[in-house]
C-alpha cells in the first residue's frame, strides 16, 4: 500500500476503494461482535472501534482484525504482536472490560 495518494488520478482512487472492499469485512465482523457483547447498535460499535484506533494509532482495519481474532480465539493475521497486545489492552479497558464489571456487579447484588 502505498502511503499517499492523489484523490484527483482514478488509479489512485481505484485503489483506496479496492482497500476499503478488502477491509471491510472484518470491520464489518468486529462491530457485530461488539453489538453482540456490548449490546450496542452499529454506530456506536463503529465508533468504539475508530475510538482505540486513533487511541493507539493503529489502523481500523487492524483493530478489527485484533477484536475478531480475541473474539474467535484466532490468529490476528498480519497483526504484529505489539500491536496486538497494545489494542487488546485497549479493548479490555475500554470495552470489554467495562461489560464484564457490570456482569460482575450483578452477580455480586444477586449474592449480596
Amino acid at each position: 500500500m502505498t502511503s499517499w495518494r492523489s484523490p484527483d488520478n482514478p488509479a489512485d482512487e481505484l485503489a483506496q476503494l479496492r482497500d476499503a472492499l478488502d477491509t471491510q469485512p472484518v470491520i464489518e465482523q468486529a462491530k457485530g461482535m461488539l453489538m453482540l457483547v456490548r449490546g450496542w447498535n452499529a454506530a456506536t460499535a463503529f465508533t468504539a472501534l475508530r475510538t482505540i484506533s486513533q487511541r493507539t494509532n493503529v489502523k481500523l482495519h487492524e483493530v478489527a482484525a485484533v477484536v475478531v481474532a480475541a473474539g474467535s480465539r484466532t490468529e490476528a493475521g498480519t497483526v504484529s504482536a505489539e500491536t496486538f497486545a497494545v489494542v487488546l489492552d485497549q479493548l479490555r479497558q475500554h470495552v470489554l472490560g467495562s461489560a464484564f464489571d457490570t456482569a460482575n456487579q450483578e452477580d455480586q447484588s444477586e449474592a449480596g
